[in-house]
Order: C-alpha cells, then sequence, then structure tokens
C-alpha cells in the first residue's frame, strides 16, 4: 500500500480530497459563474482544470524517497529526510502534460494557454518564483525515482475521478525526458513571461487563485476529514436578539434598532456609512453583511481594522456573537491572542490546532477580522495570497475607520477594491468623520456606492471643548489631570508619543492610572487590555481611540489632526447622556507631535486643527464637529498626492513584475502597506534573556515588542540567532528606551 499520509493511504487522501472539492465547487459556484461570465469560458472547462490539479496534486509522492519518509514514521527502518525529493515538484511533469492534453481537446479554448494547474501544484506547499529558489536540494538531485506501480495506480484512481464527473478523460504518462526540475525551471523561467504576456496577465491570475484556491480548500479539508464551514446563517432578527441580550449584560438600555442601523441592514450592494462614535455602525455593519451575503448564496464576511488592537478587541465581540468555530482573527500577533484563549491542554503540534491557524491565516472562516495589510498584501503575493483572494472575491468586505489611512494606504485600498469589485464582492466603507474630499474619492473610483448617514445626532452634544494655552505634561496640566480624578471623574487622557505618556503615569502614579501604548510585551499588553474597560483612570497613546467600546466622564489630550480627536472624544460620554458632566481638554501640541502626525505629508494639519478648535470652543455637536473636519481637509486632494499616485503603481507593477501568478520571495523595500520613514523591527529587552532562550518560538513571542530600527541598531545585539535590545522594561510602563537626543526616539 502506498501512504499519502504516515496515517492515510494515498487512495483514502485522494478520495478525501475529491469530496471536499465537490463541497469547495458548490461554495464558489458564484465566483466559478462570475468567471464564466467575465471570460467566455464554459463552466466544465473551468472545473476540469480545477479537477486535473486535485487529482494530481500528489501524484509525486509515488516516489521512493517519499514511501521511505512513510514507512519510517510507520515503525519502519530511519530515513535521512535531507534524501526526500518534494512531492509537489515530482507531480509537476504530470499535471503540465495532462494539462496541455485538456487543451488540445479543446482547440477553441478561451482558458489561459499557460500552466495555472502545474504551477498551482507546485506552489501548494512552498513559495515559487522563477528561479525555484525552494527546491535548492531538488536542483542538485534531480532524480525523483518515481515507483512504476504507484503512478500507475494514481493515473487510474485519477481518471476515475473524471468519470465520476461524466468527462471521458485519459491518463497517460509524461513523454517529456527532462527531470522535473528542468521542466518547472524551463517553464517558470522562460515560457511563462511569454504565455502569461500572451493570455493576459490578470486573466492568468483570476484563473490562478481560483484553481490554487480550490486546491488548497480541497486538500485541507480532505487532510482533517472535516466538512467545510463556509459562511454563517445567522439571520438578521437572531442578531438582533444577540445585540439585546449584550446590551443587558453590559447595563445598556437597548431601545431597538435606530432607523441608521436599519437603513444599513436593508442596502444590498456598496455603501459608505457615515455615523458618530457610539451609534451603532458595527452594528449596522453586522446587519448590512448578513443582508448580502444571503443574496450572493454563500459569501463570507472580512472585517478589516487598522489596527491589530482594535481587530483583537472586534474579534472578540463577533466570537460572543457568532461563536469561535465561525470566527478567525488575521494580523502579525493573532497566533498569541488566539493561544492565550485557548484550552491549555491542546497539543500545539496537533493536526487540530495547525489548521487552527492556517485558517485564520488565510480568511477560511466564515467571518475573518483583520488587520487591513491582511488584504492588501495578498496584493502583493506575499504568504498565502491566492487563498486570500479567493475568499475576498467571494465576500462582504468591510473597512471600518477608513479615514485612518494615509495616500499610500488609501492607494493600495482603492486598488485592492476595485480588483475585488470586478470578482463580486461587496464592500461596506465605514467612518466617523469622512471628509468631502474623501466621500468624492470612494465615489468616484468606485462607481456605483450609496451613502448612508446617520443625521439624527447632527444636533446632540457629548461634550463641553476647552483649548488650553500649555502644554499636557505642564504644572497646569498636570493640575488639571490631577483634580478631574480626586473629584471621581472617569478620566481618559491621550498623548501623541509613547514617552509622553510613560512620564505622565510616572508623575501621576499615586493616582494609580493604568498605562497602554505600543510599546508592551504581549503578555503585559494582554492584561492591561482585560482591565481597560473597568478602569477609571487611563493614560494612553492614540492605540486607544479607535474602536473601543469605553467610556470615559472627561478626555485630556494633546492636539491632534481633527478627525483624531473626534475618535478620541467618542469615547466621552459614548451613549450621549444629558445629565452627564462631560468634557473634552485639549492642550497644545509638542514639537514630536508634528513629527508623528503628517500622515498626508501636510506639515501644517497640527496647527490647522488647533487653531479651529480655538476658535469653535464650548459645546460642539456632531454637525459642528464634521464641519471642523471638512475645514481642516478642505484644500487636500489626496488623488494628486505622490504618495497615493505611487501606491497605485506600486500595486500594479508588482503583479506585472510577478507575472501575476508567482510568489513574491525577494521583496520589494517599498512593497508595504503603510508607508513610514521610521522603520521598526521587533526585539526582546535583554532583561527577558534568561526567560526565553530556551522557549520555543510560539512562547518566546510572548516576550516581543517593537523599537526603531536606528534604536536597535544602537542598543541590539544578536545572541542565538535573537534579536535582544538593551533598554529599562517593567510591566507598568512597558519598554523605555534609553535617553537620546535624536527625536526619533520618541516616536510611537
Amino acid at each position: 500500500m502506498k501512504y499519502a499520509k504516515p496515517d492515510q493511504s494515498y487512495e483514502d487522501h485522494l478520495v478525501a480530497v475529491f469530496q471536499a472539492w465537490r463541497q469547495a465547487i458548490e461554495m464558489k459556484r458564484h465566483l466559478i459563474d462570475k468567471m464564466h461570465t467575465l471570460y467566455g469560458i464554459s463552466t466544465d472547462e473551468i472545473l476540469k482544470a480545477s479537477l486535473l490539479s486535485i487529482a494530481l496534486h500528489d501524484i509525486g509522492k509515488m516516489n521512493e524517497p517519499f514511501q521511505k519518509i512513510m514507512a519510517s514514521l510507520n515503525g519502519g527502518a530511519p530515513f535521512d529526510r535531507k534524501k526526500n525529493f518534494r512531492h509537489e515538484l515530482s507531480s509537476f511533469p504530470f499535471v503540465a502534460m495532462m494539462g496541455a492534453e485538456l487543451r488540445k481537446a479543446a482547440p477553441e479554448t478561451l482558458f489561459p494557454q499557460t500552466p495555472i494547474e502545474a504551477i498551482a501544484v507546485l506552489g501548494h506547499h512552498l513559495a515559487v518564483d522563477g528561479d525555484l529558489s525552494s527546491f535548492e536540494r531538488e536542483r542538485i538531485q534531480k532524480d525523483a525515482c518515481f515507483i512504476e506501480e504507484g503512478i500507475e495506480e494514481a493515473l487510474n484512481i485519477a481518471e476515475s475521478f473524471f468519470k465520476r464527473m461524466n468527462w471521458n478523460q485519459k491518463f497517460v504518462l509524461p513523454q517529456n525526458k527532462s527531470t522535473p526540475y528542468d521542466l518547472a525551471l524551463s517553464t517558470c523561467k522562460k515560457a511563462l513571461p511569454c504565455l502569461t504576456k500572451r493570455d493576459g496577465i490578470q486573466k492568468c491570475r483570476d484563473f490562478y487563485v481560483l484553481i490554487k484556491g480550490l486546491l488548497y480548500y480541497a486538500d485541507w479539508h480532505g487532510s482533517g476529514n472535516i466538512k467545510i464551514n463556509y459562511s454563517v446563517e445567522k439571520k438578521p432578527r437572531t442578531l438582533v436578539k444577540d445585540l439585546q441580550n449584550r446590551c443587558q449584560k453590559k447595563n445598556i438600555q437597548f431601545k431597538g434598532l435606530r432607523p441608521f442601523q436599519e437603513e444599513m441592514g436593508n442596502h444590498l450592494g456598496n455603501l459608505i456609512a457615515i455615523a458618530p462614535t457610539g451609534s451603532g455602525k458595527t452594528e449596522g455593519a453586522l446587519l448590512w453583511a448578513l443582508k448580502n451575503l444571503s443574496d450572493m448564496n454563500n459569501a463570507k464576511i472580512i472585517y478589516l481594522l487598522p489596527t491589530m488592537n482594535t481587530a483583537t478587541q472586534t474579534w472578540q465581540r463577533f466570537v460572543d456573537i457568532f461563536g469561535e468555530e465561525n470566527v478567525g482573527l488575521c494580523h502579525s500577533t493573532a497566533e498569541l491572542v488566539t493561544k492565550s484563549e485557548t484550552d491549555k491542554n491542546i497539543n500545539y503540534e496537533s493536526w487540530e490546532y495547525r489548521q487552527k491557524i492556517l485558517f485564520d491565516k488565510s480568511f477560511l472562516r466564515p467571518i475573518t477580522v483583520a488587520t487591513v495589510d491582511q488584504l492588501l498584501s495578498s496584493g502583493f503575493n506575499t504568504g498565502r495570497w491566492a487563498l486570500k483572494e479567493i475568499n475576498a472575491a467571494n465576500a462582504v468586505i468591510i473597512f471600518d475607520e477608513i479615514h485612518s489611512y494615509d495616500g499610500w494606504t488609501l492607494g493600495l485600498i482603492i486598488s485592492s477594491l476595485k480588483h475585488f469589485s470586478r470578482l463580486g464582492s461587496r464592500y461596506l466603507l465605514m467612518s466617523a468623520t469622512l471628509p468631502n474630499n474623501l466621500r468624492n474619492l470612494f465615489s468616484e473610483e468606485l462607481g456605483e456606492t450609496q451613502i448612508v448617514e446617520d443625521r439624527s445626532f447632527q444636533n446632540s452634544i457629548r461634550s463641553n471643548y476647552t483649548m488650553h494655552s500649555y502644554p499636557i505634561n505642564s504644572k497646569d496640566g498636570i493640575q488639571d489631570i490631577q483634580q478631574a480624578v480626586q473629584e471621581k471623574r472617569k478620566v481618559l487622557v491621550v498623548v501623541n508619543s509613547i514617552n509622553l505618556c510613560q512620564e505622565l503615569c510616572a508623575t501621576l502614579k499615586s493616582l494609580n492610572p493604568i498605562c497602554y501604548h505600543s510599546r508592551f510585551i504581549f503578555k503585559d499588553r494582554k492584561d492591561i487590555e482585560n482591565h481597560i474597560e473597568q478602569s477609571c483612570f487611563v493614560i494612553s497613546t492614540q492605540v486607544i481611540e479607535v474602536s473601543l467600546d469605553i467610556d470615559f466622564d472627561w478626555l485630556f489630550t494633546e492636539v491632534a489632526p481633527p478627525d483624531a480627536l473626534v475618535q478620541r472624544a467618542g469615547r466621552i460620554n459614548r451613549y450621549r447622556d444629558k445629565q452627564r458632566d462631560s468634557q473634552v481638554h485639549l492642550y497644545k501640541y509638542s514639537d514630536v507631535s508634528k513629527r508623528i502626525y503628517n500622515p498626508i505629508f501636510d506639515p501644517r494639519l497640527l496647527e490647522r486643527s488647533e487653531s479651529i478648535f480655538k476658535s469653535c470652543q464650548g459645546n460642539l455637536s456632531e454637525k459642528k464637529l464634521s464641519n471642523i473636519v471638512n475645514d481642516v481637509y478642505s484644500d487636500l486632494d489626496i488623488r494628486e498626492t505622490t504618495e497615493y499616485i505611487e501606491a497605485r503603481s506600486m500595486y500594479k507593477n508588482t503583479q506585472n513584475r510577478l507575472l501575476g501568478i508567482l510568489d513574491n520571495i525577494i521583496t520589494d523595500e517599498k512593497a508595504q502597506t503603510r508607508l513610514s520613514k521610521y522603520h521598526t523591527v521587533t526585539v526582546i529587552p535583554s532583561m527577558f534573556y534568561g526567560d526565553v532562550i530556551t522557549l520555543p518560538p510560539r512562547e518566546r513571542a510572548m516576550y516581543e515588542l517593537k523599537v526603531p530600527l536606528w534604536y536597535f541598531l544602537k542598543n541590539g545585539k544578536i545572541y542565538s540567532g535573537l534579536p535582544f535590545c538593551d533598554m529599562e522594561y517593567d510591566s507598568y510602563l512597558g519598554g523605555k528606551l534609553k535617553i537620546d537626543n535624536r527625536i526619533e526616539n520618541q516616536f510611537v
């Protein structure tokens, strides 16, 4: 018997994968039909190409090294894995040859002549570039040493799958005498540039994503013998009941859906939603998502946020509503978050755990909550980009806090939305404050899009605003905060840099504030986040200003851009209690702030923000705040900024450079989702050396934090391959950089 896995024969595995594939194509029917409409290629042709990749993806396991590994794992003689020959490379000649046979049988086909099925199989475990960098061992070994009777068995199984689909297709041995490595290298390096140019790079990319995505679906679910959990089936009325229960738990009066939320929930198609913080946009977004995914006959929900913290908080809210099995979290530290929430007895090396992480990272859950970078990076062909794209291509995509991005990231967002819209995705863009120039950008670039605006709060006043002429860390500023805390106010302080946050916390330590910023190691940050909602005194940087469902009495804040200030003020008197004494105190910004808040390369942004709030103090209505934001940004057309133009160009040029389908192994330093002049690196504070040096990578990550690159170059060292960095650290204030006159050490 030949094996595909230690506990699964080759035939059993292929049958399980085939059955999973049949489920997957039903789940992806909407996308397959869309591809038929876009390119005029019959559904049968599309499905035959897909089934080919399924039927032969593991035929390369019928080589001697792989079967010896299986025998070794099942109790046989030990085998030196260095002598292995990658099975996906062994499979390549078979898939390439049979793909050519399918095209010969349909000479008039419009299906790409590019061997996308073979490239998909070649890359279903390792990244594939034009030089086959992932297959260096096989470059030397050359020979796959096939097992003749095994190959015959595999071809018979493949043929049987086609028969079960009522397609007669004879499977034969490849006639090409080249080794698998030489054939794959010649294809990737020489043939692909010509073939993709002739077929069209966009067309090749679209079909490659479909073929490879379906292969991932079938292989992963077949390997785990699990059914595909594709989309949530919750009805809107059930969601409303869930929301009512959640309000009761939080001791908040539930008065039913607001007209704004009902309008969102009744809309089919693309939508821009603008409503003040605390007005229920998230709930309205879920109602819109459920309405649209039902209309799309199976679709996923992808909810994107600007920061890891807000993504984690939103993921926890959605898990309460939809269940953990239906909601995935995807950002760079998501595994640490989900691990801390998981059963402590789970085996982290088990297939079940690895499957959970893979599914979360690939948008496979019915609902994925992620940072926006996780979607945008797929445009640069990094990671499992094809799987993310096949899921985003059949999804309702929500961008929360859409105002939060600079010209570079907005350029990528527009490119991404235009790409997925043509494949059938629907999107919702949300913000508390959206300047008119951004409304115009989205409406003009993205076509038919309705704008829903909650005007019911326009005349409502949440807080009284006061501008102070002195800095927040001056003697007078400190006294203001002390007095409010001593009067038993629930106080939130937000400043623009970590250093100032730590300085204020140290100064006001006797009042027991929570210190919250981005330079804590994970295990301490997690503990802090668990206590913020219950705290009466928090001093934070801007990491606290978006998406958190928290509620304070008074806000003390440095001046920031007007949209950021509105977000911060949204954490005060969140539910608009007219009887509540709610105040916002604004303080003069520092020189450090000017360097931080230059998101659109506008050097006078803070000056204009301070000036307009100085002239508009007192009780400010939501309408007045919206007008302030529009006034500050009135002269800006983001489409004319260099960053926006370059980002749009980078998105397109990167895909062209990679011929649409190759993986991005040598990352272009400009192929990034956020633009920053101040690069950061992940390090471990040196004081934790003894704690982490023997820990496995997953547990070691609990001690990591980020510092500016220049600081690491000056104060860091590599020990045992790990980046350690000298700094003060404690669980109350977080990481403190050594004093340096360079201004960069002040940055968030």
